[in-house]
């Protein structure tokens, strides 16, 4: 003999009711700031955060509101209770003695969200999941580390619900190669989600001198599939990986750099200039974009 389970008031109301709900309490609310105890930021590379990008309001897709997700200060991480909920993984970290150190990640900015409601049963997590993560733009800045971290947490049908992301590029002359590593590994995955249409990409740009890029010259499309095939710009081809989307943006983030002394350096400054005037971005959605 079977006994039926009466379902939960809340289940009865009409599915277009609970939307709305799921709305109010899963999507960022920027407007709304409260204190409250966050973990530390890993620091970045000095490059960046001495520059200031170029990038308007428009380098976000339209309508969308961004999660920050970034990498916790390592000694901040060891510090905390052994047990933590999400995944460790490892960065390169420790001044004059660098070396890998565990470390997670953490959302800066998550006001209004009540992340709760994805526990109550497996049904309401069925309808609110993609209200969380097709929402909201996930901005992981240049921890790159931090954004696979991330979709490794994640369940498979919240992963194919993510529609939007940003990620730096870092400073083409201070790439070493475990970033360049990391950099392979998180475009495979950027590939492997099956519902991105938008992608933001800061690309770090070494403006020298006073004169800035005045005499630099401009590179031409044919530059860059010439470019995207050589020794350190092998990132460009694992980007052009990423098939299916419907947006890309391209933030200038302008740092400055030292007077070009070798090749490598001459070619990173005219990359750079690429970057900042447009023509890189241009190339790219010319490469990317579904029917253009």
């Amino acid at each position: 003999m079977s006994v039926s389970v009466p379902q939960s008031l809340f289940l009865r109301l009409p599915p277009e009711l609970r939307l709305d709900i799921y709305k109010l309490l899963l999507l960022h609310d920027p407007s709304c700031t409260f204190a409250s105890s966050k973990p530390a930021l890993l620091p970045t590379s000095i490059d960046y955060h001495e520059g200031h990008h170029t990038g308007s309001s428009d380098d976000i897709e339209p309508n969308a509101v961004t999660l920050s997700i970034r990498a916790e200060d390592p000694v901040h991480y060891r510090s905390r209770a052994p047990k933590h909920a999400r995944s460790a993984f490892f960065v390169r970290a420790g001044g004059l003695r660098p070396g890998c150190v565990p470390t997670t990640y953490f959302c800066v900015s998550n006001t209004g969200i009540h992340t709760s409601l994805l526990r109550v049963n497996a049904r309401i997590y069925a309808e609110a999941v993609e209200v969380l993560y097709s929402n909201h733009v996930f901005d992981f800045d240049m921890h790159i580390e931090a954004f696979v971290g991330f979709l490794e947490d994640l369940t498979p049908f919240a992963r194919n619900c993510i529609r939007s992301i940003r990620l730096v590029k870092r400073a083409l002359p201070y790439d070493k190669e475990y970033s360049k590593a990391e950099w392979a590994v998180a475009m495979e995955w950027v590939g492997g989600l099956p519902s991105l249409k938008s992608l933001t990409l800061g690309i770090v740009a070494g403006r020298p001198g006073p004169d800035g890029w005045d005499l630099v010259p401009a590179l031409q499309p044919g530059d860059f599939d010439v470019l995207k095939g050589t020794d350190g710009m092998e990132w460009i081809e694992e980007l052009l990986a990423v098939k299916g989307l419907d947006y890309i943006a391209v933030e200038p983030i302008v740092v400055h750099s030292p007077f070009a002394r070798s090749n490598a350096m001459a070619r990173y400054i005219q990359f750079s200039a690429s970057v900042d005037d447009g023509s890189f971005a241009a190339w790219l959605k010319d490469n990317m974009i579904r029917g253009m």
